[in-house]
């Protein structure tokens, strides 16, 4: 870590064979880091608290984490661009802490892959309860994802590398993405709601006027575009993966 670092770290008691997640906190305020603290260890998991997008960085660098809280205005960067740098690199849910609570501001967090954007001022024990929940629905999609490789139309899809390949050719989905079409692949032919596949690839209910949904459904439709599956929109229904059909040759 670098000089005159203002990091502190906490462990809560730990359970007997049981290993805690871990939670980083990017928040400049020493009240909010305070009560951060406290909700933190309510949800059962220990925590990293940063001061700035700067001593984030170093953290990042050097420790795993299950779960980010990330304030919008840092003292030197704006949280998004440090969301974007986070994503690229884990898997982790992160949410946004901010109180700049316009509704383009949250879907470009959306947008930009958090899981969740929370305006100040929250609710203690309804942050804590949104924390603990993600733990567990992270978790679980991590162990489901960790053996599974995929194989369709002559594609391959490994949840684990993030990454797809067919012919010659591969991406890297970024991992909302992997979520979600690692969602569609367990249920290939079936068509899966907004609500199913918000719980999977975000830990949460989708409620009307969500879109998170449907914006990583168009963001994952154009990095699919070249492979040989498409996802169908079911009016009224939700989403469904299909091999692509060949236009047929002209008589």
């Amino acid at each position: 870590m670098g000089r005159g670092m203002t990091v502190r770290t906490h462990s809560a008691r730990p359970q007997s064979g049981a290993k805690r997640a871990t939670v980083l906190c990017i928040d400049d305020d020493p009240l909010v880091q305070l009560m951060l603290e406290d909700i933190v260890a309510g949800a059962g998991a220990d925590f990293i608290i940063a001061g700035s997008a700067r001593e984030a960085e170093d953290v990042l660098a050097d420790t795993p984490f299950d779960l980010v809280l990330l304030d919008r205005r840092l003292p030197d960067s704006d949280g998004l661009l440090l969301l974007h740098a986070i994503k690229r690199e884990s898997d982790c849910p992160v949410i946004i802490l901010s109180t700049m609570d316009k509704s383009r501001d949250k879907l470009l967090g959306i947008g930009l892959g958090a899981t969740e954007y929370v305006t100040k001022p929250f609710n203690p024990l309804e942050l804590s309860s949104r924390i603990r929940q993600l733990l567990n629905a992270h978790s679980d999609t991590s162990n489901q994802a960790e053996h599974s490789i995929f194989e369709i139309a002559g594609m391959t899809f490994d949840p684990r590398s993030r990454r797809l390949d067919t012919d010659g050719q591969h991406v890297i989905l970024a991992p909302a993405e992997t979520r979600l079409l690692h969602a569609l692949l367990l249920n290939e032919g079936q068509v899966q709601t907004r609500d199913q596949l918000s719980q999977f690839t975000c830990g949460r209910e989708w409620s009307p006027g969500d879109r998170t949904v449907d914006v990583l459904i168009n963001r994952l439709r154009g990095r699919i575009r070249a492979f040989p599956v498409t996802i169908v929109t079911v009016h009224r229904a939700g989403y469904l993966l299909v091999p692509q059909v060949e236009d047929a040759p002209k008589q």
